[in-house]
């Protein structure tokens, strides 16, 4: 098993859609696609309604692992994106959480990524009747895909194109969370991200999900892609051997210079598990 490195997590724009719900998305890649071999393959997470996802504490974790019968278990590749403490009042909508990873997927194979977000609410039930939760419930769901790196394909990794004029309703790769605007007390340590508040959802066993989501209808931009790419180049940029193509002041850059970066790029810090 192998770790990323450390990651940053950018907010950038997309398809602005209108929701009665937050969506949370594996966007790319698609489920049962197949793509030409890459040396940097990016992982893309969308949150939608991002207005209503402070209080929810989102957390979003995979795993990476070859779909060959003879593919070692232990060879997987783990990542996750902490969106805890994210200044959701300051970011886009959508929001999108990506990593790229680097030389696993510049050969041909198939793939597995099994994906998990996390969540918590106010349970009204238990937070009257005094529950060891303290009326915070934790919520999970939970998918797995699959995609393929062949050789033979002509469809590389374009995240514009990949995006562009698709719908999917009702796919497994996004899940909705039906928010209210209930907000109750709460005690910090129970708190994932250590607040006293936390706010009431309807998606209980007597009151399911009505919204349908459909993490096809987002849409990355042309912009939006350049960016991601522009920001990725500068990670490169500080690293002890950077590429050629870095400019003198990105290559004698120091670790001070990277989180003013953050600051500019509205970076948000994480548990880092990938590099983006």
């Amino acid at each position: 098993m192998h770790f990323l490195q450390p990651k940053w997590l950018i907010v950038f724009g997309a398809l602005i859609t209108s929701s009665p719900a937050v969506e949370v998305d594996l966007v790319f890649p698609r489920n049962e696609a197949s793509y030409s071999p890459a040396e940097w393959f990016p992982f893309v997470f969308a949150v939608q309604n991002t207005e209503k996802a402070e209080l929810l504490n989102l957390r979003i974790s995979y795993m990476l692992r070859k779909g060959d019968e003879l593919a070692d278990l232990d060879d997987q590749i783990l990542g996750s994106h902490d969106l805890s403490w994210t200044n959701w009042s300051g970011s886009a909508d959508p929001y999108l959480a990506y990593e790229y990873i680097q030389n696993d997927f510049n050969t041909s194979g198939s793939w597995i990524i099994e994906w998990e977000l996390h969540w918590q609410s106010c349970n009204v039930e238990a937070l009257n009747r005094g529950s060891d939760s303290n009326g915070v419930s934790e919520h999970y769901y939970h998918w797995t895909d699959g995609f393929y790196i062949n050789n033979s394909s002509i469809k590389e990794v374009d995240l514009v194109a990949a995006t562009a004029n698709e719908t999917c309703p009702g796919s497994p790769d996004g899940i909705v969370i039906n928010v209210t605007d209930t907000v109750m007390s709460t005690l910090p340590w129970v708190n994932s991200a250590h607040r006293d508040t936390c706010v009431v959802t309807k998606n209980t066993t007597a009151s399911p999900t009505t919204s349908t989501p459909d993490p096809c209808r987002i849409a990355i931009d042309e912009d939006t892609a350049e960016s991601m790419a522009s920001t990725q180049q500068q990670r490169l940029c500080y690293l002890p051997v950077p590429p050629d193509n870095c400019s003198k002041e990105e290559n004698g850059a120091t670790q001070s210079a990277i989180l003013g970066v953050c600051g500019m790029l509205t970076v948000i810090g994480a548990l880092g598990l990938a590099v983006l």
